[in-house]
């Protein structure tokens, strides 16, 4: 029996039983549907125990609750990470019982993933796989703890069941309900009225037959994605300028999951194929989910990362000469073999097809000869050749995560390579710079970015200078992995850098259009009283110091859908600041400091995305909302009506689909980053500068 604290002794909790609902099918198995969440503030009235007794940490276990979600398991199978600073050294002290009774369960519990020093070699373990017979389930749910140490019973040490297998899990589809829509015009009262309707499946996962649960805030604790935190965490007092991101990534969730609340439009721009549109499998789908879950700790979001995971693992090419590509696109590309999402993936599965797909990532990776194999070795492949962060970053995911995913230290070697490289780039001077990047005919200026050309990142010319820093957030992720895992203080440097070059070319206020200027020095006024046309900071797409020391700007009138990203990087540089003790000091007119010059920098492109996220929610999209006299300009054509209203189309837009997750995949690290910095955000204060000369209102 666990105890949610040493003073309360022992608390027996009712737990609850699922009733009949829509969508059940025989013997209590809940079908491809709707399962009850735990509460986001953390409570526990349905019994479930949230073991805390160290500082961020379950220390003594975890209550997991386990539902019948596909009917024929046979085999109950749950990965369950370890959170960190329990120092397990095997699996041998691990139990499994039921809740609240406290009798032994007869698990099979396997370590499926170790964690690792800074060389590579095992120290512990990182997340365990545990099996039992479904008979040990108590109706169609059940609740278990799972204890580190225990002196109780000794677990069987049988061969584990193959997540594949049909006792294990099974297929789930990706499917939407769909419906045709006229207005219906009777006694001078309008009204839509569904046609048809129909259930559309986009594509077929798999997932666990049982569906194991974890209590709100513990896949947080146990970092497996980083600087994570819930929403009732993103909630107190010092977060609460940042509470619109907690509240864009769970409602632009529900619609990239076709849960709007009501029937979709079938349009294909409503209801977009992502196997036909493969681009939203860019900047790693599957990871993006379970962030949001870890943070949202909705159910059907993690079932929802379940499929997606396991379909992108299927369409990873596991030999041959695009081993590790993902075959859903139709050319080979390289910038969307993601294994992050993959490897926590496999964490809470042990799908061995994570596994697989994971390695022929890594192994793409290792042996690329474009551009992992060059830059490890020192260099760009050469001046016309393709060179971006966003491959930077997914290479550098790749690696780090190939490494502890397989246990093989190659790829961590590879990894510190690239990193060398990445330093240098960042940090060297024109002599360094020139061997890095050899043959270009006017080189450029060392800068605080990745620098490269135009026609490299294959968006222009080979004599103008190009660094793309939203892209550079793809990096972070690994990065601060890498760091924790070796203590290199280098990755402070790389953060601050990129944070600076934001700050002084990287980006430009925006009002109607983008203009050409810095965020230090703004050639319009701030005022709140424009309204939707106030001035706003966004991260440009490209941009460099030139040979003749002049910045190149190449901004695009949509970089405003990016400035999510850039918190990304502005948050990691606060808290890089904080660690090198530099955020005090190095005063820059108006800041008294470098560290309150990039904080306002965050503050810029938080209300930046916050006025972007608002933009693009779309509630008059919902058919409910639509009154008689709001239909009657629609009665004489119904179908141009609705269409040019997108009525029945998803409430919060993701077009193009990519956005989803290069709007949330590293953005939600900045909770968690700021809050390690000690900085707070209690609320959003953009428009700290004023243009130079002017008079502003």
């Amino acid at each position: 029996m666990l105890m949610r604290a040493k003073v309360l002794g022992l608390i027996f909790l009712t737990s609850i039983v699922l009733g009949a609902c829509e969508g059940t099918i025989g013997g209590g198995v809940i079908a491809n549907g709707a399962v009850p969440s735990t509460p986001a503030d953390g409570s526990t009235p349905d019994g479930r125990l949230n073991v805390d007794t160290g500082p961020g940490v379950f220390g003594d276990g975890v209550t997991i609750r386990l539902v019948k979600v596909i009917d024929g398991a046979g085999t109950v199978s749950f990965g369950v990470p370890v959170p960190p600073g329990l120092n397990l050294g095997d699996v041998s002290s691990i139990r499994v019982t039921h809740q609240p009774s406290g009798a032994l369960i007869a698990a099979n519990i396997k370590e499926i993933l170790a964690t690792r020093d800074g060389k590579g070699a095992r120290t512990g373990v990182q997340s365990i796989l545990i099996q039992f017979d479904v008979a040990e389930m108590e109706g169609s749910q059940t609740d278990v703890n799972v204890i580190w140490r225990s002196s109780e019973g000794t677990s069987p040490s049988t061969e584990l069941t193959s997540f594949k297998s049909e006792q294990v899990s099974g297929p789930s589809d990706e499917s939407v309900n769909t419906a045709v829509r006229t207005i219906k015009s009777s006694g001078g009262t309008n009204s839509l009225v569904e046609t048809s309707q129909a259930k559309k499946t986009l594509f077929t996962g798999r997932e666990p037959r049982v569906l194991a649960t974890y209590p709100d805030g513990f896949l947080a604790q146990t970092g497996i994605l980083g600087h994570q935190v819930t929403i009732s965490e993103a909630a107190k007092p010092e977060r609460a300028g940042l509470t619109y991101l907690s509240k864009a990534i769970a409602n632009f969730t529900k619609s990239a999951m076709h849960d709007d609340g009501y029937a979709l439009n079938p349009d294909p721009e409503s209801v977009v194929d992502p196997v036909a549109d493969y681009e939203g499998w860019l900047y790693d789908r599957c990871a993006t989910y379970l962030v949001a879950y870890t943070h949202t700790n909705d159910t059907n979001t993690l079932r929802e990362a379940y499929r997606t995971c396991s379909y992108y693992a299927s369409k990873i090419n596991l030999s041959g000469a695009n081993k590790g590509i993902f075959s859903g696109k139709t050319d080979p590309d390289s910038k969307y073999s993601h294994l992050r999402g993959l490897y926590v993936y496999y964490a809470l599965t042990g799908d061995e097809s994570a596994l697989a797909a994971g390695t022929a990532i890594a192994d793409l990776w290792l042996n690329d000869p474009d551009f992992a194999t060059p830059y490890a070795a020192g260099h760009i492949r050469g001046k016309d050749k393709l060179w971006t962060e966003r491959l930077l970053g997914t290479s550098f995911e790749g690696l780090y995560y190939g490494a502890f995913l397989t246990g093989e230290v190659k790829y961590l070697t590879q990894f510190s390579k690239m990193f060398d490289t990445a330093y240098r780039h960042i940090t060297g001077d024109a002599a360094t710079l020139a061997t890095i990047n050899p043959g270009i005919a006017k080189a450029f200026p060392p800068q605080n970015c990745f620098i490269h050309t135009a026609e490299q990142q294959s968006e222009g010319n080979a004599d103008q200078p190009w660094c793309s820093t939203w892209m550079s957030e793809l990096t972070i992720d690994a990065l601060l992995h890498y760091q924790a895992l070796s203590g290199d203080d280098r990755v402070d440097e790389i953060f601050i850098r990129l944070a600076r070059y934001l700050r002084d070319v990287g980006s430009s206020y925006m009002k109607g259009d983008i203009l050409r200027d810095t965020f230090l020095a703004p050639s319009v006024c701030d005022s709140a009283a424009d309204g939707e046309d106030r001035r706003m900071l966004v991260p440009l797409y490209g941009s460099g110091v030139g040979a003749d020391g002049k910045r190149q700007w190449f901004g695009e009138y949509d970089d405003f859908e990016h400035c999510s990203d850039a918190t990304a990087l502005t948050a990691a540089a606060i808290r890089a600041l904080k660690h090198q003790g530099g955020y005090d000091k190095n005063a820059l007119a108006p800041f008294k400091s470098e560290g309150a010059s990039i904080l306002q920098l965050h503050h810029e492109f938080a209300s930046c995305a916050a006025r972007t996220f608002e933009s693009q929610t779309r509630l008059r999209r919902d058919p409910a909302v639509w009154a008689s006299k709001d239909l009657a300009a629609g009665v004489s054509d119904p179908a141009g009506f609705i269409k040019t209203n997108k009525i029945g189309f998803p409430k919060y837009n993701l077009a193009p689909m990519r956005k989803y997750s290069w709007w949330f995949n590293v953005s939600m690290l900045q909770f968690g980053l700021l809050s390690e910095a000690g900085v707070e955000i209690p609320a959003l204060t953009p428009g700290a500068i004023q243009p130079s000369g002017k008079t502003c209102k």
